[in-house]
């Protein structure tokens, strides 16, 4: 390995911390806003839709400024150590709404912090997972980095989602935000001073035309992205599970129990997933973790809820099924750069990831207004016991969609996605060769000594 075990180490903590905030954030913000400041669900949801919308367009713009940048501390490490400090910052701010101020300035306060803290993440999350493409060029250790950085997601939403509500309701929000911002800034700032960017970009020509048009040149970048996106509009479970909780199973603690029982089957398929990949392939795992997913969501809402323990069942399922597709994503991600890099001579590793990061981001927006509006639609109310009808949305939000989603997800990727791990092997390594001609050209150009054959780029198998 290119790696050290230290730096490896420092890698995965730092997605422990960030992903720590970002699960108080993601999962509770809307049940914060509307169950204990007491905003309405309808204005939450228009909110959350507009920010993540705004969010989700100056995703592609910040990735453009990354592969511009080239900044003295590397390509994406700068960005890193930058949001390791303010994003914590944010993360208390958006929970200490002002208590006594009119509906006006709460709604005001909440969509200035809710906005900055979106665009804040996005500096912590496509950098993130750039990184790892500049740590090492060994696809198999790449992949190991960003399979072992995913897993620290579903460990820390396992023990943020499991614990936070309960924890809130005796010492506040605003504190439980706070021990989380500093425990996020300690585990983000490993990688400030334990990780090294071994590759560069800098020596790559790349205009701005060709980055702003990138996404629409790497046809499999946005043919994986589309499907991508749709996965993260119809994921809405982290969103609706407080809900379902509360109102359907009739029991707070089932929020702790449902999350933690899902999450840890995540995190428990993410140790042995590499491995898997290995033996069958990234696509087809992803395929078929799609389908079992939609098969999970249709067979639970035909089931019902009336039984706690079915549900609980159902919930290892949902983990199991759901953890390969986001865990590869930023893998499907780094296989479209280097498509990008073989097919056009761009490696635009920055906009591609921040692309990636547009596409959930914009996923995450319709996710939230799907929840939100079904709720009002429905007749929601806060804090008191809800109609049949509005328990039957909450239960379909929480089962069917993610399940139709999945079966819609899996049949773009199956079929638009060509890319496979031997097609990556082999960009890479005439992307080798080319660079080891290039560097006998110069000695020959100083010592005229050398001469050095032109080499032609394998054929790829599948033509893409």
């Amino acid at each position: 390995m290119e790696t050290t075990s230290k730096e490896r180490v420092s890698y995965y903590v730092y997605f422990l911390g960030s992903n720590a905030i970002l699960c108080l954030v993601a999962s509770f913000a809307m049940l914060f806003y509307t169950d204990y400041v007491g905003i309405s669900v309808s204005i939450i949801g228009t909110l959350f839709v507009l920010a993540r919308i705004w969010d989700a367009l100056s995703a592609p713009i910040f990735g453009v400024i990354i592969d511009r940048a080239n900044l003295r501390g590397g390509l994406f490490k700068p960005w890193t150590n930058l949001a390791s400090i303010i994003l914590p910052i944010l993360t208390v701010l958006i929970f200490l709404v002002p208590s006594d101020a009119s509906l006006t300035v709460k709604v005001i306060y909440i969509a200035v912090t809710y906005l900055v803290w979106e665009m804040c993440y996005t500096i912590s999350d496509a950098p993130g997972f750039g990184l790892a493409t500049l740590m090492t060029k060994n696809t198999h250790e790449r992949d190991l980095l960003m399979s072992r950085g995913r897993t620290m997601v579903f460990l820390a939403f396992m023990v943020i989602s499991s614990s936070s509500v309960a924890i809130a309701n005796q010492i506040s929000w605003p504190i439980l935000a706070l021990i989380v911002a500093v425990a996020g800034l300690v585990l983000m700032n490993f990688t400030r001073f334990n990780v090294k960017e071994r590759y560069s970009n800098k020596t790559e020509k790349v205009t701005l035309k060709q980055i702003m048009t990138y996404p629409m040149q790497n046809k499999q970048l946005l043919f994986y992205l589309m499907s991508f996106m749709t996965l993260s509009m119809t994921n809405l479970q982290g969103i609706v599970v407080s809900y379902f909780a509360l109102y359907n199973l009739k029991n707070p603690i089932y929020i702790s129990i449902l999350m933690f029982i899902s999450l840890g089957v995540q995190l428990l398929t993410a140790l042995i997933l590499p491995p898997i990949i290995k033996r069958f392939g990234k696509w087809k795992v992803n395929v078929i973790s799609l389908l079992g997913l939609f098969t999970t969501g249709l067979s639970l809402f035909a089931i019902g809820y009336s039984n706690p323990i079915v549900v609980c069942v159902f919930a290892v399922l949902f983990g199991l099924f759901s953890s390969a597709p986001q865990l590869m994503v930023p893998m499907f991600t780094a296989d479209c750069v280097e498509y990008g890099a073989f097919k056009k001579g761009v490696r635009a590793s920055g906009t591609a990831f921040a692309t990636q990061t547009f596409a959930g981001k914009l996923g995450g927006a319709a996710a939230s207004g799907i929840v939100a509006y079904a709720l009002a639609f429905a007749g929601y109310i806060p804090n008191v016991p809800q109609t049949g009808q509005v328990l039957t949305w909450i239960f379909a939000l929480y089962a069917v969609v993610p399940g139709v989603g999945a079966l819609i997800t899996a049949g773009l990727f199956a079929w638009l996605y060509k890319i496979k791990e031997k097609d990556v092997e082999g960009w890479l390594a005439s992307a080798k060769k080319n660079q080891q001609q290039a560097d006998l050209t110069k000695q020959d150009v100083a010592g005229n000594t050398i001469s050095v054959p032109s080499l032609k780029k394998p054929h790829n198998s599948h033509g893409i």
